[in-house]
């Protein structure tokens, strides 16, 4: 269904040349996201045909999706559809003009008058209101590292008009309060970083304010081609919501059970190791020498087992201009415990013989009432992996999955209330210590779940 038009779709968009797409912020959207969003934001609606209206809709995905799921799930909307009330807004006159062909293409398989396309900048237009919002902004900050560029005076413009974008000034952080200003229902595609960064807190205000969250996707990094940010399908529906942090509640059932145990103390964790600066080939070497000392990295870490070291690191005074932090031995001797920081889990194991090591490592000295292998048996458990990917988005990505001092600090952790299981899952610690993880005792992540009061 479609197939003629999604092709003039990809067409136009393609059409669009490299240059136009990165100023105009906007990504190709694949047909089956917006199949997606278009399901997720108008599957509870019934008659009569809700007005829909997508305000940045470059060259159609969105409005196309739309028309493909009502043709297939709800055919009586598609007349009313075709007589303004689905509709789009596009800045650029050419994006627009071809988003009007293939709708008209769209349409004309379909067998109904066709929508069309106005040339509105939606940010700037006042009145209006729609049923639902279906959007994909432009994903462009003005901020950090990649910043583009904006007129000063229409960055006051927006600063002016959007609290939104007064937080981390971003368009797409203005377009998700503006669609809470025309929609009664909404379907938003936007970066993951809008659901939980301080930065964009104003925008989640702005959408809470009137609107709740019903539906939160996590679409990973690459949802869009070329784009690696991590993306969301956001789905509110009228009523005060909560401004977040929002967090996709994968598995309600174990959120609800590890909420009862208090993370260790915040000392417990630390993030310590050798920080290179712009050093490192002065620092380190593959190759032993005279004066320098063993030094740990992350791939050297497995459960309940170091690598023998394959890095050392030279005892040298930088030159003029070099920086880096090097710790010295007497704050690494303190060290129980190191974790690998770059993956999707935690994965522990004993500093010994207590080393140095890089910051792909980080450091746990143990913590007052555990016991060491405890506390290893736990940190590299199935059950606390599981916890790791729901409360933390960085565990989930795809590129540079990462374990974090923050995500440590806010682990839960079952104490000794736990019974007899907790002296069992020290021993069975123990024993995989013993046997540098070779050989992981089966029942160990059964215990730690029943520890939890979680199911496997």
């Amino acid at each position: 269904m479609l197939e003629h038009a999604w092709k003039l779709h990809q067409q136009a968009f393609a059409a669009l040349g490299e240059p136009a797409r990165k100023a105009l912020g906007g990504v190709f959207t694949p047909r089956e996201l917006a199949l997606r969003l278009a399901g997720h934001t108008l599957e509870s609606l019934r008659s009569p045909a809700p007005t829909v209206l997508d305000p940045a809709c470059g060259a159609g995905a969105l409005l196309l999706g739309a028309l493909e799921w009502a043709a297939r799930n709800r055919p009586e909307w598609l007349t009313a559809w075709s007589k303004g009330a689905l509709r789009g807004w596009e800045l650029d006159p050419a994006v627009a003009a071809a988003a009007t062909n293939v709708l008209a293409a769209a349409a004309t398989e379909l067998g109904v008058a066709a929508p069309t396309v106005a040339c509105r900048d939606a940010l700037s237009a006042t009145g209006d209101h729609a049923d639902v919002v279906l959007c994909n902004p432009p994903w462009t900050s003005y901020s950090g590292r990649q910043a583009g560029q904006l007129p000063p005076e229409r960055k006051q413009e927006l600063q002016r008009r959007f609290a939104a974008f007064r937080g981390w000034p971003a368009l797409h952080a203005a377009f998700a309060e503006r669609c809470a200003e025309l929609g009664t229902r909404l379907g938003l595609l936007l970066p993951m970083q809008v659901t939980d960064l301080p930065g964009y807190a104003a925008a989640r205000q702005a959408l809470a304010d009137e609107h709740r969250l019903v539906r939160l996707d996590e679409l990973g990094e690459r949802a869009f081609e070329g784009v690696t940010e991590p993306a969301v399908l956001l789905v509110l529906e009228p009523g005060v919501g909560a401004p977040g942090p929002w967090h996709a509640a994968a598995d309600p059932a174990l959120e609800a059970a590890v909420s009862r145990f208090r993370p260790l103390p915040a000392g417990c964790f630390a993030d310590m190791g050798i920080h290179t600066g712009n050093a490192a080939s002065l620092l380190i070497t593959r190759k032993p020498e005279a004066g320098c000392r063993p030094v740990r990295v992350g791939r050297d870490i497995t459960p309940f087992c170091v690598a023998e070291p394959t890095h050392f690191v030279r005892k040298i005074d930088l030159p003029h201009g070099a920086y880096a932090r090097v710790p010295g031995d007497d704050a690494f001797a303190r060290v129980r415990i190191v974790l690998r920081q770059t993956a999707a889990r935690p994965i522990a194991a004993p500093n010994t013989p207590p080393l140095a090591f890089r910051n792909s490592v980080l450091a746990c000295f143990g913590a007052p009432g555990h016991d060491d292998d405890y506390l290893l048996g736990v940190l590299n458990s199935d059950t606390v992996a599981r916890i790791h990917r729901l409360r933390f988005r960085d565990a989930r990505q795809r590129a540079f999955p990462q374990l974090k001092i923050a995500h440590l600090r806010a682990l839960p952790v079952p104490g000794r209330e736990i019974g007899p299981l907790y002296e069992q899952i020290a021993r069975l610690a123990r024993q995989a210590r013993s046997n540098a993880g070779a050989d992981l005792p089966a029942e160990l992540d059964e215990l730690v779940a029943q520890a939890y009061g979680v199911n496997r």
